[in-house]
């Protein structure tokens, strides 16, 4: 009885660390994901103000408006 409580609370550990480690992962993903599309739009902003477009429309246009 008391080797079936071990492994129980054992696998559910080592589930719990396995879902943290997914978790960790997602949000890793998601954050270099966020950063690299700020980078571009952050880019295409700099470039149609470059070519004489006021802010506004440059945020428009970057952002598909």
């Amino acid at each position: 009885m008391l080797a079936y409580g071990v492994i129980q609370l054992g696998s559910a550990v080592v589930s719990a660390v396995a879902l943290v480690a997914i978790a960790l992962v997602a949000v890793a993903l998601s954050f270099c994901s966020l950063k690299k599309e700020s980078k571009f739009f952050n880019e295409c902003v700099e470039e149609m103000k470059a070519t004489g477009s006021p802010t506004a429309d440059a945020v428009r246009f970057c952002t598909g408006g």
